[in-house]
């Protein structure tokens, strides 16, 4: 049995694309379009991160009238003062463990 000619095969492949809704390409270049296929990632990577949750801060920052108090934040301060007060606070910008190796 003889091969079908070339110009046939390329009418039988343009036929094709039309019925299955490809592009014809019959030189081969690469157009991209295996990733156009793909489905698009933005919904995707958005879904991904959690909505933001509404923090203490915010309300304070909404009411300042009501005179709100965040217990832990004010718990934080007070250990860092108790710190200070020992000498364990941090140190002065510009006078940490750099700035002393420095002078040397």
């Amino acid at each position: 049995m003889a091969s079908p000619a070339p110009g046939r095969l390329a009418e039988l492949a343009k036929l094709s694309c039309k019925v299955f809704q490809t592009v014809y390409n019959p030189t081969a270049a690469r157009t991209g379009n295996k990733i156009l296929r793909q489905r698009l990632q933005g919904p995707t990577m958005t879904a991904y991160h959690p909505q933001k949750l509404i923090h203490f801060r915010d309300i304070k920052a909404l009411y300042p009238q009501l005179g709100l108090i965040d217990v832990d934040e004010k718990e934080r301060l007070d250990e860092i003062a108790r710190r200070k007060r020992r000498g364990k606070g941090a140190p002065k910008k510009g006078q940490g463990r750099r700035a002393s190796v420095k002078k040397k």
